[in-house]
């Protein structure tokens, strides 16, 4: 609907100069033009005009003697012309008047409509991408800034969304140029040729410089992601950034990417800046060469008044025209840098689930199986070395180590953040690769070590594990986490509001809040990084006895930083450098006399500290 009122809106905008050309000609009409056909017919006068014209002395004589057969000097016939040509011009204004009446219906429709569609558009491409941005695997956001990201889907699509104008422009102003050249050409084609003259050098100068406010734009577009980047990370570090009074610092730092963004900015204001004086200087040329070409033409008696107005004013179209196409050229290269960049860093990026599997097991177990694992991350870095190891359904394993020992990897490989580099991942005996990664990934429930929360209600941030959860599925998963007691202190209750991160509750209070967001999912699996690291000892116990309990009926896998939680596991795992040096439950490891052993007498006489990172 927009793009058609933008088509009839620069249509009638083109109509206008016919009814200004016959306008313009009523008024000539309309002018009372005595004719002495006594004085003509002298012989002095006839030879003179004949002289002047070029013409015989015969046909002047002959021409004047039609006009004295007609009549035309009589008053009467005067009048009569006369007044057939202000009807001429009264329906000339009246059709001015419909036109632009007609014109302003048209453009407040495509102004209405195309706000709707870039509005539309830009909503859908928000969706579009925060959906694909929910479906890229876990890598992507380890090499990205949070904030760049944020900033393709607000300022990059901002940008987008300007593509409507392009539209727009595109349709508008060739229909200009040409519906007013048209009437150039209609009135003396000569002139119109001339204007033709001049159309590939405009096109050669909005090509070439789109090309560098293309480039300009994809610089401005990465700058300006690099600050967004920058103040997003700063706002989240806003404690760290003050404990350590680091603000000069910091505002040093980006202060520079903020200047490096203005100077990408001015750079890519000066190259539009060049574009459209310039064609508005090359359309200046082109009309003053057309004027005064148009003069000779007049002294010829080759064109009349009206038709000088109306070119020039046909010529004034013709260049706005190139104007509005100057805009498309500068919009779209803005529009098609934020494009690529839209399409490069998200949209065109492989799914998560690009090579996952379909199969699904009727009744899982949770049962696990690492078949001579290996993975190495894409920077060459390895992280694991042919690791293999099962966890029985109802049984726990606890993987014990230094930092950097293949922890964190086996958990993120557990949840297919990952794919393995070598070897294989069984599900109750069925290869992850053939498996539903979103099926998959519903048989955990997980615990970090940091716990992230949303903003939102307490019950929000439950439920989260499982959206269809009940009431009493999340009072049973509150009870069994130990959250219950502190949110009964609060006056809302479960419907408390939580600020972001959940920031209003201490680290106790998050982590009980996190066991409950996995416990009401009734998973399969438990996959906890030492889910009570940040509890308080009466919460501790009463935290450990829960988890003691459901563990009975789920597979668990532990991340253990203390060597006591370790102690509990049906079966311990110690890697180091992506190897496993020990397997084993506790007692066997103690008797064994090896790493483990070593480990855990030193951890409990104290010299290792509180917690074995």
């Amino acid at each position: 609907m927009g793009l058609i009122c933008v088509v009839v809106a620069s249509l009638l905008t083109g109509a206008t100069l016919g009814l200004t050309y016959m306008a313009l000609s009523a008024i000539s009409e309309a002018k009372p033009i005595p004719v002495d056909v006594k004085r003509l017919k002298s012989d002095t006068t006839a030879e003179a005009l004949g002289q002047k014209l070029g013409k015989s002395k015969q046909e002047v004589s002959e021409a004047i003697q039609e006009i004295e057969n007609s009549n035309l000097s009589s008053p009467a016939a005067v009048k009569e012309r006369q007044d057939q040509a202000l009807k001429r011009l009264l329906f000339a204004c009246l059709g001015v008047v419909a036109v632009f009446g007609l014109k302003y219906v048209f453009t407040r429709g495509q102004m209405v409509f195309l706000a709707q569609a870039a509005n539309r558009m830009a909503s859908d491409l928000r969706l579009r991408l925060f959906d694909k941005l929910l479906r890229l695997p876990v890598s992507y956001f380890n090499d990205r800034r949070t904030g760049e990201i944020q900033s393709i889907v607000t300022n990059d699509v901002n940008v987008y969304q300007t593509a409507i104008n392009v539209v727009r422009d595109s349709i508008e102003g060739p229909i200009k140029a040409i519906v007013a050249l048209g009437v150039v050409f209609f009135i003396q084609w000569q002139l119109g040729l001339i204007a033709l003259l001049f159309v590939p050098v405009l096109a050669f100068v909005v090509t070439k410089n789109g090309r560098k406010i293309k480039k300009a734009q994809s610089q401005i577009q990465d700058d300006l992601a690099t600050v967004t980047g920058m103040s997003q990370e700063t706002l989240g570090g806003t404690r760290v950034v003050k404990a350590f009074s680091a603000e000069d610092h910091i505002r040093s730092i980006f202060g520079s990417l903020v200047e490096k963004q203005y100077d990408s900015q001015i750079v890519g204001a000066k190259r539009i800046a060049t574009l459209r004086p310039m064609v508005e200087f090359l359309g200046a040329v082109a009309i003053a060469i057309i004027m005064y070409i148009c003069g000779w033409l007049a002294r010829g008696d080759l064109l009349k008044l009206e038709d000088i107005i109306v070119i020039v004013q046909a010529l004034d179209q013709v260049n706005q025209g190139f104007k509005a196409i100057t805009n498309v050229s500068s919009t779209y290269n803005q529009v098609h840098a934020a494009a690529d960049r839209i399409h490069e860093q998200i949209l065109d990026l492989p799914d998560e689930s690009s090579h996952e599997g379909t199969k699904t097991v009727g009744a899982p177990n949770g049962r696990i199986e690492f078949q001579n694992v290996s993975f190495a991350y894409p920077d060459g870095t390895k992280a694991l070395d042919k690791v293999s190891f099962t966890i029985e359904p109802g049984q726990s394993l606890a993987l014990v180590g230094p930092s950097g020992a293949g922890k964190s990897t086996i958990a993120d490989l557990v949840l297919r953040f990952y794919d393995p580099t070598e070897g294989k991942i069984l599900f109750d005996g069925v290869d992850y690769q053939e498996l539903d990664l979103a099926w998959l990934r519903k048989q955990f429930g997980v615990v970090p070590q940091q716990t992230f929360l949303f903003a939102g209600t307490v019950e929000d941030n439950i439920r989260l594990g499982n959206p269809t959860a009940d009431d009493q599925s999340i009072q049973k998963a509150s009870e069994m986490a130990h959250v219950t007691p502190f949110i009964e202190r609060s006056q809302d209750g479960f419907k408390t509001m939580l600020g972001e991160r959940g920031i209003r509750l201490s680290g106790g209070e998050m982590q009980r809040l996190a066991i409950a967001r996995a416990l009401v999912t009734n998973p399969k699996v438990l996959l906890l990084d030492e889910a009570t690291s940040n509890l308080d000892a009466h919460s501790e116990k009463a935290v450990t006895e829960a988890l003691n309990e459901v563990m009975q009926e789920r597979t668990t896998l532990f991340i253990a930083h203390r060597l006591t939680t370790a102690a509990r596991a049906t079966s311990i795992l110690v890697l180091r450098r992506g190897e496993i040096l020990e397997q084993g439950s506790h007692d066997q490891l103690m008797a064994k006399d090896g790493a483990y052993a070593g480990m855990y007498r030193a951890f409990t006489s104290g010299l290792l500290g509180d917690a074995l990172s």
